[in-house]
């Protein structure tokens, strides 16, 4: 009797396991109550680790059903029983559910914690895959924040580190993120920032949007067409190519409604809305705007709603009911300034007395190492005449050790690197106008300048003349146009320049050069730089360009 039992609950164990995991695409009600009914079979079988992995199952249906709170409840409650090694990739997904959900309903605190957590369980890992999902998780809760630039700073520079060692899939999701990201960023910029701006981020999202859609996999999770597609129409709406971008919308919202996606639903309506006020049809946008706001109630996440009121002010703007619009506007003034106290309060909280703490004794122990090899180096250094006798920085000389020295393991690991050459406009007038002193006291400036705002890692190295080089070992092309643009700004915006009359500004050219292993040699990667430096200089100075990109840098 005991065995025909037995073996009967094993298959019927066996078979909602089967419909509740994720991989199998069912939608998540019907994913949601297999997991339930798993967790109950595992339980009475006396088998922790299946009720364990049903539970964290569980967790990721409820989330996609934009259950949020009882996502974040589900997955709070199960961490007791994922303190088993074997259940570590289990421990992980409750993490990111934890954060995600979170998040979406404004408790950012706790979800910025659950992601750092997720980010030590990845690090402890050593695995590519997870270090993504820790960086992506981590990014979302930035944007949902309110601060998409950091999101894809964060997300950006794990897919430099880990992204040639991450599956397809992981590096899918990567494409997801910055594109999301990248969007939000857009809408934060929208009234605020110069066109060409706007643009530039606009076509970095689409890169992502397209490359996304490629890489979608086959067959695919109805989230990821979901998103993959609204993602997309959104970019060309906004890009003006209409009529598709309201076919890739009106699909994103279909197959949500088809696969009982409720939030992702109201996220794609909400954007249906915008398309229909930019098509003239204000009346329908303002409906289905009020309609998204109606239905979500109090469950809305903060994020749909923020941008639902958005699209319902600009709509009733439009049709003249100014009274209702400005109701509108005033709840997403205050859900706005309520994200901003909470980034604030997170930032001075959780990452200062926190991650910041954490990360700064693991960077004071690299430090203390990286001491003693600049020591020993230093020495080799001085007897190898490798210093620039004016800026104190390194010359050709140096640049090409390093060189050598870098190369090989850069290759080993197919790891990404960026060379930067600097250029000093007008720099002859200079000397000419104010002597060679003058002349000489701005480079040495100029050293102290790349000094302040480089990587322990980086190689400065004076060329020749006014020529400059930063070599970025690890880094990729977007990560180091976006500190090449902040070296050029704090160059632009410096106002002390010794030895030059006051007020007077100065202003650098940068070409960058990128390479994704297996490296170029030097020489190629400097011809390439300087290319793109001579574009620099020829489409007005005061930029970064980089080779084989038109310039996206706009002169102070």
């Amino acid at each position: 009797m005991t065995r025909p039992d037995l073996s009967e609950s094993d298959a019927d164990l066996a078979r909602h396991m089967a419909a509740a995991d994720p991989t199998n695409k069912l939608d998540p009600p019907a994913a949601a109550a297999a997991a339930r009914a798993a967790i109950e079979l595992a339980q009475a079988a006396g088998r922790p680790q299946d009720a364990a992995r049903a539970g964290t199952w569980l967790c990721g249906h409820l989330l996609r059903q934009g259950l949020h709170l009882e996502a974040a409840e589900a997955a709070a409650a199960l961490e007791p029983q994922l303190q088993d090694a074997a259940l570590q990739a289990e421990r992980c997904e409750a993490l990111r559910v934890r954060a995600r959900a979170l998040c979406e309903v404004g408790r950012f605190e706790l979800a910025l914690a659950a992601a750092h957590r997720l980010e030590i369980e990845a690090a402890r890992a050593g695995s590519a895959d997870l270090a993504l999902t820790a960086a992506y998780t981590l990014g979302a809760c930035l944007d949902r924040l309110g601060d998409p630039w950091q999101a894809t700073r964060v997300l950006q520079t794990a897919s430099d580190v880990h992204g040639a060692m991450a599956s397809p899939r992981q590096r899918f999701m990567v494409h997801v993120g910055l594109c999301a990201f990248l969007g939000d960023t857009f809408h934060r910029m929208r009234d605020a920032a110069a066109p060409n701006e706007r643009a530039d981020v606009l076509a970095r999202a689409r890169v992502h949007a397209e490359a996304a859609r490629q890489l979608l996999p086959k067959p695919s999770d109805p989230v990821h067409e979901v998103v993959v597609t609204g993602n997309l129409g959104e970019v060309l709406l906004h890009c003006g190519e209409h009529q598709r971008a309201g076919e890739l919308l009106q699909s994103s919202r279909q197959r949500a409604e088809s696969a009982g996606l409720v939030a992702y639903r109201w996220r794609a309506e909400t954007s249906l809305a915008d398309w229909l006020l930019a098509q003239g049809h204000a009346a329908e946008a303002a409906e289905l705007a009020l309609a998204v706001l109606q239905e979500m109630g109090s469950a809305a996440p903060v994020h749909t709603e923020i941008r639902a009121r958005d699209a319902a002010a600009r709509a009733l703007c439009a049709l003249g009911r100014h009274e209702q619009a400005l109701e509108h506007f005033m709840v997403f003034e205050r859900l706005e300034r309520r994200r901003t106290l909470h980034e604030l309060r997170a930032q001075s909280q959780l990452f200062v007395t926190r991650i910041e703490a954490q990360r700064a004794q693991w960077q004071a122990e690299q430090a203390r190492g990286e001491a003693v090899r600049q020591s020993q180096r230093a020495h080799e250094f001085a007897e190898r005449a490798e210093r620039d006798s004016l800026t104190g920085l390194g010359n050709r000389a140096h640049l090409e050790r390093r060189a050598a020295e870098l190369w090989p393991a850069l290759d080993r690991r197919r790891a990404a690197l960026s060379l930067a050459l600097l250029d000093v406009d007008h720099f002859k007038q200079v000397n000419d106008e104010l002597g060679h002193a003058a002349g000489d006291a701005v480079l040495v400036h100029l050293a102290l300048v790349l000094r302040e705002d480089s990587r322990s890692g980086d190689v400065l190295v004076r060329l020749g003349g006014e020529e400059f080089v930063v070599l970025m070992p690890g880094t990729g092309a977007e990560t180091a146009r976006d500190a090449c643009e902040r070296l050029r700004q704090a160059v632009a915006g410096r106002h002390d320049w010794p030895a030059l009359p006051a007020g007077r500004k100065m202003t650098v050219s940068i070409g960058l050069a990128f390479s994704q292993g297996p490296a170029e040699d030097l020489v190629t990667l400097l011809g390439r730089a300087d290319a793109a430096l001579y574009q620099a200089k020829n489409g007005g100075r005061d930029r970064v360009c980089l080779a084989g990109a038109p310039a996206t840098a706009t002169s102070l």
